[in-house]
């Protein structure tokens, strides 16, 4: 396959210069390329929307909650909207609508007139709240038959969850019978036992195997023999990839509990994928390879949050991945994984942005390309954040020939950043959330103030860096020493 060897060789150097957005584009951009696909038409109507921008999302694979955009358009002055993209199969999509995270499954060539909730935009504390969660939202259709795709799966979770409950009851007060259970899945699914859509009898096979996932009191190896070894891995239906992230939760660690599993440590440590490969098809569960490279990758995203393994071996073996596989898939999921485990990584890039500042110019990381910057999150009310600006001055006075401060304002209004500044009269550049609230998110800002270093290389070098009251100007010294500048 000449075009994906050349495609792979586009996405090694992207990744090498920690260019994974750029990597994950090749790759949409090719493969979208190489299957016909047929436009699906959204439209709908609600003059609260008018003016708002929509943007379509879907999951870039199953486990890392890495989002791509399908399409964006806006609300015309009416409050009418109307997208077209292309589509090469059926799949699950969503976008923000203020509080909802409202969704949509959708079939290659077919029309969609939706039926837009309330608009109630988010607070803009709930855009500072890392913990806060948008209200699931499945849009109604106007005029959709009863064989539509998403009246089934609504008519099917209306009967579901209900019975879904009441088991789960059951599992847990002991009073569970297994015959029994079968007997109940047949009745339930009676009612759409005819449908001809394979996406939503997929759909309805997997969330019984939720069911009895829960009835076997979460014994992966029975599920994982039933719904997983040798089917067909079907990343863009929800039923399976939820099934799938509970049964393979913790593989690595039930795993190198047998015989076999002790080698998976030795193997990790290698850094050889091959190894790790070898060791996991012990495991005649994890069949076809494709299944056994997913329940892998989970696994390593997984255990790079913990200290079972190097992160440095899992990184090599997660390259190796990118750098030898033919599977669209796990190229994605792979450069997903490679994203997220290393975005706050000392020592690879930061998440980029463009903030505008006092004078409303754009500014990014690039502006200040070769100096270290001194990031950090504040609020011009908070009595820790004020303290320490006095100390931020008096880091600007000493270092400013080497050391960029830059601060990002938390606060609503941008008026107040600009006032605060001006009576203060701090030199160094303050910044204002507004235009890309994600930020937050993005460099995982839970307190503030919270603080990053990155060097004149534009890599993190402190992630997160101390206080400037936390000993930062000695652990600055040390840094500037080791890259010979002091």
């Amino acid at each position: 396959m000449p075009q994906l060897s050349y495609l792979r060789k586009l996405i090694l150097i992207a990744v090498r210069q920690s260019m994974i957005r750029t990597a994950l584009i090749f790759i949409i951009l090719f493969f979208f390329g190489q299957h016909p696909a047929r436009p699906v038409t959204i439209s709908g109507s609600d003059s609260a929307y008018a003016g708002v921008e929509i943007i379509w999302l879907k999951a870039a694979d199953p486990f890392t909650a890495t989002e791509v955009e399908v399409a964006r358009t806006t609300f015309d002055a009416k409050g009418r909207l109307h997208v077209e993209f292309s589509l090469d199969h059926t799949g699950f999509i969503y976008c923000y609508l203020g509080i909802y995270r409202t969704y949509l499954y959708v079939e290659k060539g077919k029309e969609y007139e939706v039926v837009l909730p309330p608009r109630k935009d988010m607070k803009d504390e709930d855009k500072l709240n890392p913990f806060f969660r948008h209200i699931e939202t499945h849009l109604a259709l106007k005029n959709a038959d009863k064989r539509d795709l998403n009246i089934q799966i609504r008519m099917f979770n209306d009967s579901f969850y209900p019975y879904f409950a009441k088991h789960n009851e059951k599992v847990f007060s002991d009073d569970l019978e297994f015959d029994q259970l079968d007997q109940d899945i047949i009745q339930l699914d009676k009612p759409f036992s005819k449908s001809a859509n394979s996406y939503f009898n997929n759909y309805r096979k997997y969330k019984y195997g939720l069911l009895r996932f829960i009835a076997y009191q979460h014994k992966s190896k029975s599920v994982s023999d039933i719904y997983f070894k040798n089917q067909a891995f079907l990343p863009d239906n929800p039923a399976y990839v939820e099934l799938f992230n509970m049964v393979y939760e913790g593989y690595f660690e039930h795993f190198s509990r047998t015989e076999h599993g002790k080698l998976l440590a030795p193997a990790i440590a290698s850094k050889r994928l091959s190894e790790v490969q070898r060791v996991l098809a012990h495991d005649e569960v994890l069949q076809p390879a494709e299944l056994l490279n997913m329940v892998m990758l989970r696994c390593l995203h997984d255990e790079f949050y913990d200290d079972n393994y190097s992160r440095s071996s899992m990184l090599a073996i997660v390259d190796s991945l990118i750098a030898v596989t033919e599977n669209e898939l796990l190229l994605t999921t792979a450069i997903s994984i490679r994203e997220k485990v290393t975005k706050l990584l000392v020592g690879f890039e930061p998440p980029p942005f463009e903030l505008y500042d006092m004078d409303s110019n754009l500014v990014s990381l690039e502006t200040f390309k070769g100096k270290f910057i001194y990031l950090n999150f504040c609020s011009c009310f908070s009595y820790t954040c004020l303290n320490e600006f006095v100390m931020l001055q008096n880091l600007h006075n000493k270092h400013n020939k080497y050391l960029e401060i830059v601060t990002v304002v938390i606060d609503d209004d941008v008026q107040v950043m600009k006032d605060f500044v001006n009576r203060s009269g701090y030199p160094w550049t303050f910044l204002h959330f507004d235009n890309q609230p994600d930020i937050f998110r993005e460099y995982d800002v839970r307190v503030f103030p919270t603080y990053y270093l990155i060097d004149n290389e534009g890599k993190l070098s402190m992630s997160p860096a101390p206080a400037p009251a936390e000993e930062f100007e000695g652990r600055l010294f040390k840094v500037l020493r080791a890259k010979g500048i002091l």
